[in-house]
């Protein structure tokens, strides 16, 4: 499938890359920050933790603004992990709209660097980033190739590596294709499929009849697992939906492997004839049941992604790659790219933070 996501300031060095290690070696911090002024005439609606995000966020929009007015005489500093914390977190409640149902999506990967020292962060770089993201996600979306019914679903901020006094920041933005209409699927027993279903599992393969047909096995796996499993929560009349401690996790298919089936839970093939690239309504209703379970216990139990849970994290979506072929040893190797986002749900009122903006228009 299409799926595919910075200007120099003073401190900031920055360049568009591909991540091809796993984006989530090092997490931002979670929700830590005690609670300062909570406004009395919300505690009917938020609870506690939610009182802390909101505080936390609207905090730390204030000390940009701030900072912008030249309120601040001496430097401040903040921890790198609450700073990436709050940059991602402002960002969304500010621009993204996660509940949208997404039928086209594209993925934006970027890198930055900061001058860091001691895992802290002066505010005035801190500032300097966020605008600078701001404005280089802003350029992705206005180039993403969708021009009607746009959207930003999520962006993800993730802490990198640090190298003589530069801490690399990764950034990965979600925008697509919003359509408000959704399909009702018809409840099933073995899986969504049919017998009489046969998809190429590839880059728009078709159907095995009509191998025109835009669509192909990855879309309709990702689109079913994302309607019956996405989280999508109730609507609040005058609130909104917004996600923080948010992982991102890229797969390339070969990571986990089923002793059952002799097979990788999701698809990776080695040297196969393109026959088996085709998939049957039985081969269709094992992958979206593997997937599911990759995206539902392997990875949450993975020791490398076990800690960076929160305890109340949610599966967002998952994204599926076309077909990428590759080589090793002259062995042609057939694997999907899959791209899982978990986070932490939370409403908050429009009252506190509005709609979510336009970010081509603000």
């Amino acid at each position: 499938m299409k799926r595919n996501y910075l200007s120099p300031i003073v401190s900031i060095i920055i360049g568009v890359v591909t991540l091809t290690a796993i984006l989530v070696s090092c997490k931002k911090d979670k929700l830590t920050e005690p609670p300062k002024d909570i406004d009395e005439k919300k505690e009917n609606f938020y609870d506690v933790k939610t009182n802390l995000i909101v505080e936390r966020i609207k905090r730390f929009d204030n000390q940009l603004k701030e900072l912008k007015k030249g309120v601040y005489r001496d430097e401040m500093y903040i921890d790198a992990d609450s700073a990436l914390w709050n940059i991602e977190s402002l960002f969304n409640v500010t621009y993204s709209s996660p509940d949208e149902n997404y039928v086209d999506k594209k993925i934006h990967e970027l890198s930055f660097e900061i001058n860091v020292d001691n895992d802290k962060l002066s505010m005035k770089d801190v500032n300097d980033l966020y605008d600078d993201l701001t404005n280089s996600v802003r350029e992705a979306y206005r180039n993403d190739g969708f021009s009607t019914n746009k959207g930003l679903m999520s962006l993800f901020v993730e802490k990198g590596e640090s190298r003589s006094g530069k801490l690399c920041v990764k950034a990965v933005a979600v925008t697509g294709r919003t359509d408000y209409h959704q399909v009702e699927y018809k409840p099933f027993l073995q899986g969504p499929f049919d017998n009489e279903s046969c998809w190429y599992y590839g880059e728009y393969g078709g159907s095995c009849t009509n191998p025109d047909i835009l669509t192909d096995a990855a879309e309709l796996i990702e689109d079913t697992i994302n309607y019956y499993h996405g989280y999508k929560p109730d609507k609040i009349t005058n609130c909104r939906s917004v996600y923080v401690d948010m992982i991102y996790i890229p797969l390339d298919g070969d990571e986990y492997w089923s002793e059952s089936n002799n097979d990788y839970y999701i698809f990776y093939k080695e040297d196969c004839d393109l026959e088996e690239l085709y998939l049957d309504g039985n081969q269709l209703n094992e992958y979206y049941h593997n997937e599911i379970k990759v995206i539902k216990e392997l990875i949450p139990k993975d020791p490398k992604y076990s800690s960076l849970f929160s305890d109340d994290f949610v599966f967002m979506e998952i994204n599926i790659d076309g077909s990428k072929m590759y080589g090793i040893n002259n062995i042609p190797i057939y694997n999907h790219q899959n791209y899982v986002f978990y986070g932490t749900n939370c409403m908050v009122t429009k009252e506190d933070f509005g709609n979510a903006k336009d970010l081509l228009n603000n």
